[in-house]
């Protein structure tokens, strides 16, 4: 035989003895190690956020990996107030307006020690397009982050000038208060004013409805930045760490007396995103009911006193509707604080102080969102 086919044959079976062995190696190798899993985390549990007053998660490590339960602890800074005021600046409410400014007194008092931000909208979506108005301090935001007296008096003062804007909207009879909300919710410019671990309270005060009859037959038809669902479900979206209620002052439905006092329209609309239904309250789970107070009162104090009180109470959304309806423990400086939960929010049920820091800590399904 050749001595060249002798050759052949003893390479391939170099070869074919070279590749089993380095095959049998790599099975070897891989075999004899840990095989370790990431642990599920539809929760969106985020344990890389360290700013202060950040959620953060733990027990969800290797040793849940194979438990269909999360249990979760955050830390949740308490007494973040976000106020925007979505004013209709139409002719036809200029008294109204002047009897506001000088009735929000204690209602601004009642939030004096909270972390909080006011701002304030138009129902006028053609000229100003959601964009906040200046203050005389030449801000669009007032706060008081270093809780001054002095600073918080300024702010009062600063919101009072600026609530009666002068009256100029020639579209005064197309109102669109929920309208200039999404388009605010929208600007980028307003990025500041959105915060995480807040509770966003809206008060919107109007003589009219949205597009001033409400999308009634004969009036202006409604576009989809006209309904209360879209806000929720934009702000659900951007914001699901923070709580989000709606206030009207308004012509209530049914107040015939008002409407006729005022001539305008009842706001259904308005209403309607001040006490969602059942099934939007279900969708979204970041939203509490708000008050419904009336345009026609000629003491406004007592229209924003259930408002403030909804205000000063303090809210958390939750990852998850938790195991049991409950959570395992909620403390605040280590004492245990009475609380409830609806679905996913916890209602904190003692008044606390506003710069509190809150650890709580519950059990989600991973299957859950």
């Amino acid at each position: 035989m050749n001595i060249f086919n002798y050759n052949k044959l003893y390479m391939k079976a170099f070869y074919f003895l070279l590749y089993g062995l380095l095959g049998f190696l790599v099975f070897y190798i891989i075999g004899c190690q840990d095989i370790m899993f990431e642990a599920k985390r539809d929760v969106n549990c985020s344990s890389e956020l360290e700013v202060e007053g950040a959620q953060s998660c733990e027990n969800v490590g290797t040793e849940a990996m194979y438990s269909p339960v999360l249990e979760l602890t955050f830390k949740v800074p308490l007494g973040r107030r976000d106020i925007l005021f979505v004013v209709d600046n139409s002719g036809s409410m200029r008294p109204e307006l002047e009897s506001i400014a000088h009735q929000f007194d204690p209602f601004l008092n009642s939030i004096k020690d909270a972390d909080y931000q006011i701002a304030i909208i138009t129902t006028d979506w053609s000229s100003d397009r959601g964009q906040f108005l200046e203050f005389g301090n030449g801000q669009i935001i007032l706060s008081n982050p270093q809780k001054s007296d002095s600073v918080h008096k300024e702010n009062v003062s600063y919101f009072q000038e600026t609530i009666k804007r002068p009256i100029g909207n020639k579209y005064s009879h197309d109102e669109r208060g929920i309208f200039a909300l999404n388009l605010a919710l929208d600007n980028a410019a307003h990025s500041d004013f959105w915060r995480q671990h807040s509770i966003l309270q809206v008060i919107i005060v109007s003589d009219e409805d949205e597009r001033s009859s409400g999308g009634s037959p004969g009036g202006k038809p409604l576009e989809s930045y006209d309904l209360p669902e879209v806000f929720f479900r934009k702000f659900s979206h951007t914001q699901s760490h923070s709580m989000v209620t709606v206030h009207s002052i308004i012509i209530k439905p049914g107040d015939t007396q008002c409407k006729s006092q005022s001539g305008g329209f009842e706001g259904h609309i308005y209403a309607q995103a001040s006490e969602p239904s059942q099934d939007i309250m279900n969708r979204y789970k970041n939203i509490v009911r708000g008050h419904i107070g009336s345009i026609c009162s000629t003491n406004y104090s007592n229209q924003l006193g259930p408002i403030s009180e909804k205000v000063n109470v303090s809210y958390l959304p939750l990852r998850c509707d938790p195991v049991d309806g409950k959570v395992s423990s909620f403390t605040i400086n280590g004492e245990e604080i009475s609380n409830r939960v609806e679905g996913r929010k916890l209602i904190v049920q003692e008044k606390v102080p506003f710069n509190s820091v809150a650890t709580l800590t519950y059990k989600c399904t991973q299957q859950q969102n």
